[in-house]
């Protein structure tokens, strides 16, 4: 009798053992199978991955094992082992976080981690979900440079450019008499349309933001926003530079352009630029009053001859120079 009773219990605790291992292995192919990457994690390192979070972390699976999951990040390193930290500590973070992750191969994948305790006694260990959000990071990042953008010559478009420019007045970084505002205008650009076509229009449009683009990049100790604002009226935000650095920079950008040939289906041309300048005053209390001012300025400069740079009630910055085959007469 007693012998039955062993065996019996003998069989038990085997079906009992191979219960659990089955168990361990559909759980296995259960984690496997989440469209998610699941690490679980001890203060030490890295006890088990499944399949996605090896695939984002572009490790073989039997090799993430044993590391550690910061050292796979290549930005936002701290805040991820803060939120890690808290859910070691059983806490949870108010929101996730977003870093990207460093691969064997050079590809950067940007991901965002939620991170949580597990009820194990012992060893604290919390659980890794890794979502990979790279192209809908992507998908963002198109978005906001269409909302920020002008289609035609990817330079800024007006409403963002506005904005930097009323943040310049307002919370404690605004700073009196530092900002200055520079408005460009085409010459004579409808005389451009009519003698050469709109697409060569668009080419002379393209070719000055490219020119203007390039000496702004060129220049990588100053902040400038360059933007399209109107049809053929640009704007260059200044927000701390010195006045005759502000003048320097617009008659570089006349000379530039006026030297510049336009390429066209119709043929070749130059154009040439009028350049309004206002600096901030103490007593201009919004961006609104700046940008006013370098309106006045500009028509200062297009009314004593164009092709110039005229600061508000000053003598022009530049005169005329030689234009070669301009479109204007």
């Amino acid at each position: 009798m007693f012998l039955d009773e062993d065996h019996e219990a003998l069989e038990a605790a085997a079906l009992t053992k191979q219960t659990l291992v089955d168990t361990q292995a559909r759980m296995g192919m259960m984690l496997d199978l989440m469209p998610m990457g699941l690490l679980i994690h001890t203060r030490q390192g890295i006890i088990f991955g499944n399949q996605e979070a090896a695939r984002l972390l572009q490790v073989p699976q039997n090799e993430v094992v044993g590391k550690h999951f910061l050292d796979f990040l290549s930005t936002h390193a701290e805040e991820a082992a803060k939120q890690m930290e808290e859910a070691f500590d059983g806490r949870i973070g108010a929101e996730p976080t977003e870093a990207e992750v460093r691969t064997a191969t050079g590809q950067a994948r940007t991901i965002k981690l939620i991170a949580g305790a597990l009820p194990w006694e012992g060893n604290p260990v919390v659980q890794l979900l890794l979502q990979d959000i790279t192209d809908l990071r992507a998908i963002q990042d198109r978005l906001h440079l269409l909302a920020v953008t002008d289609e035609l010559t990817g330079a800024f478009n007006r409403r963002h450019a506005f904005n930097i420019g009323h943040a310049l007045f307002r919370g404690e970084k605004a700073v009196a008499g530092k900002a200055a505002v520079a408005i460009l205008d085409v010459d004579h650009f409808k005389r451009v349309n009519e003698t050469y076509g709109h697409s060569a229009g668009d080419a002379a449009l393209k070719t000055l933001t490219q020119s203007i683009q390039a000496i702004i990049a060129a220049d990588t100790s100053r902040e400038m926003t360059f933007a399209r604002v109107g049809g053929e009226e640009f704007m260059i935000l200044f927000p701390t530079m010195k006045p005759e650095a502000v003048f320097e920079v617009c008659e570089q950008i006349r000379r530039e352009i006026e030297q510049k040939p336009i390429l066209s289906a119709a043929g070749t041309f130059r154009i040439t630029v009028s350049v309004g300048v206002a600096l901030q005053q103490e007593a201009d209390g919004s961006f609104d009053v700046l940008y006013s001012n370098a309106d006045k300025a500009l028509y200062q400069a297009k009314s004593s001859g164009r092709n110039r740079v005229c600061g508000l009630d000053s003598e022009p910055a530049s005169r005329r120079g030689s234009t070669g085959n301009s479109a204007r007469t």
